[in-house]
């Protein structure tokens, strides 16, 4: 058997069937205080599993890999709920979104709660966490399972699965969506900070992995979750079994149809704001994470600033990247394509300076086969109706625009902001939405594999987390560009994919995880994706392609 953890490799003899704990202390003794989950052959599972002697590949995870880190953000939480649930029976708390490094969280009956009912379920987690306990994994029949009466296991009314994984929490089960860790005396650090009709659950993470993270408000962007959770209670589609349901029915087409007309009304809204200012706004920044559907969300709003009588331009600022020659790979050898100084701010400065006072300008354009930038033949002008439209993750970095004159300029945050959630307790990543789709895409239309993607994604969120998040209050929009029918379209594209990720890949967990969380979904045929919507960008098939 091969052990894993970090850099260390380990082979051993197993003789008999052992616990996860008991491996830990036997293999990296000095670390059992850092390890909070594992993967047996690839699939996640608590520590207080036992690892059959008949296993082949045994990984360990710290809070500083992505697995590791879920299983801390979602302990914290389920310790946060057993603590609610046990001091306030009658309320339930719901767990709705990702928010300045933690999970806004929202009471559903507020009336029946003390105006102090954060501090006191922040004083019972620490009662819970000081007893160190066993936070024991239970294995249920699917039947087992749809006898509990509570609603929170409906998700697995459509599901497939022979088995269910269910922790019991203040005397009745709950499901997660991570193994959760052995102990919770495992949880070091983590906070309840009061925020708006709620509260923001905190814990370390993989950039963050000793401390809490900072707090930060982020009043825009909370707008857009607020806006987006209207949007799915409108529809009747707020989590899976909502979706499942309509899906079996056949009755899905009309919240297509709806979803994609609120996204054209949103951009008509953004268009509308750019040409109220026209007479000021020569440029525009559409900026935002991996996958969020830039390249769509600029040709449809393109479309309709049109529409206003507006000229429009486009560039990108991939075109300013820097030879790749040129660039310093970090300490393992790899080029880091998310930094910021790997775009050329100088060059786009000038050119963007020159086309404002009037001049004819030749812009670059980046060949990513040879992996230098090479220069058009064609000049370009900026004339009194045109405004030029510039794409890329680093838009909203005030150093892109610090020799520009602020009212010339209007800036867009765009990122896949995800409503839908599993239920009430477990929400679906914003992150894990943009892995989707990069996958699918990058295999489409990259030749990457999954496999390939996943062992990518890493370096990309931390490119994100310094380069994109930072600023995206400095927008003066915000587009969400998630359907909440999208997982389900993937399914069935991304399942077999994920199911070929070899058994010994360092990202065999990851992909399993999302495989698993991917099952819950029934599939939804690509033919009703209508052939201007965002989600074309990734499956193919858009008619907006030049």
């Amino acid at each position: 058997m091969q052990i894993r953890y970090g850099e260390h490799r380990l082979e051993i003899d197993l003789k008999n069937d052992i616990k996860g704990l008991d491996l830990i202390r036997k293999t990296f003794p000095d670390e059992w205080e850092n390890i909070l989950v594992m993967a047996v052959d690839g699939d996640p599972a608590s520590l207080n599993s036992t690892i059959p002697k008949t296993a082949t590949i045994v990984d360990f995870f710290d809070v500083s890999s992505s697995v590791g880190a879920n299983a801390i953000a979602i302990s914290t939480t389920a310790v946060m709920l057993c603590a609610a649930e046990t001091l306030f029976p009658s309320v339930t708390i719901s767990v709705e979104y990702s928010y300045s490094g933690g999970f806004f969280c929202r009471p559903l009956a507020p009336e029946n709660l003390p105006d102090d009912y954060i501090l006191k379920i922040s004083s019972k987690m620490s009662r819970i966490i000081e007893m160190d306990i066993e936070m024991e994994e239970r294995i249920l029949t699917l039947e087992e399972v749809k006898k509990i009466p509570q609603g929170r296991f409906k998700i697995f009314n459509q599901a497939q699965f022979e088995t269910i994984k269910v922790y019991d929490i203040c005397g009745f089960p709950h499901w997660f969506l991570s193994p959760l860790i052995a102990k919770t005396g495992y949880i070091k650090h983590y906070r309840l900070q009061s925020y708006a009709d709620g509260f923001v659950i905190q814990f370390p993470n993989c950039f963050f992995p000793d401390v809490l993270p900072p707090f930060r408000e982020s009043p825009k962007l909370f707008s857009i979750f607020r806006e987006s959770e209207k949007r799915g209670v409108l529809l009747g589609i707020e989590y899976i079994d909502h979706l499942n349901e309509r899906l079996e029915k056949g009755d899905l087409k009309d919240a297509i149809h709806l979803y994609e007309a609120l996204h054209e009304k949103k951009i008509a809204q953004i268009a509308d704001a750019i040409s109220f200012k026209k007479e000021k706004i020569n440029f525009v920044f559409v900026a935002g994470p991996s996958s969020s559907g830039k390249t769509t969300f600029m040709k449809r709003l393109t479309i309709q600033l049109r529409i206003n009588g507006m000229r429009v331009k486009n560039i990108s600022l991939d075109d300013y990247f820097i030879d790749r020659d040129k660039l310093v790979p970090d300490e393992k050898g790899n080029l880091d394509f998310e930094d910021f100084y790997v775009v050329d701010h100088v060059l786009l400065s000038q050119n963007l300076t020159d086309l404002l006072m009037g001049k004819k300008v030749i812009l670059p354009h980046y060949n990513f086969h040879t992996g230098k930038r090479e220069m058009s033949q064609i000049y370009t002008t900026l004339g009194p109706d045109d405004v030029l439209i510039i794409e890329g993750i680093h838009g909203l970095n005030p150093k892109l625009t610090e020799d520009l004159d602020r009212e010339s300029v209007f800036k867009i945050y765009i990122s896949a902001l995800t409503q839908l959630n599993f239920n009430i307790y477990n929400r679906i990543s914003t992150s894990d939405t943009r892995l989707l789709r990069r996958m699918l895409r990058d295999y489409q239309f990259r030749s990457y594999s999954v496999e390939d993607t996943l062992k990518r994604w890493p370096s990309v969120r931390a490119g994100e987390e310094k380069w994109i998040f930072p600023f995206q209050e400095q927008a003066d929009m915000m587009f969400n560009s998630a359907l909440e029918y999208e997982w389900a379209v993937f399914r069935h594209r991304l399942l077999p994919l994920l199911y070929k990720v070899p058994v010994d890949s360092p990202v065999k967990a990851e992909a399993v995880r999302i495989s698993k969380y991917l099952e819950l979904f029934l599939p939804l045929p690509t033919d009703v994706i209508p052939p201007t919507s965002i989600l074309r960008e990734f499956i193919g098939g858009s008619s907006l392609d030049n």
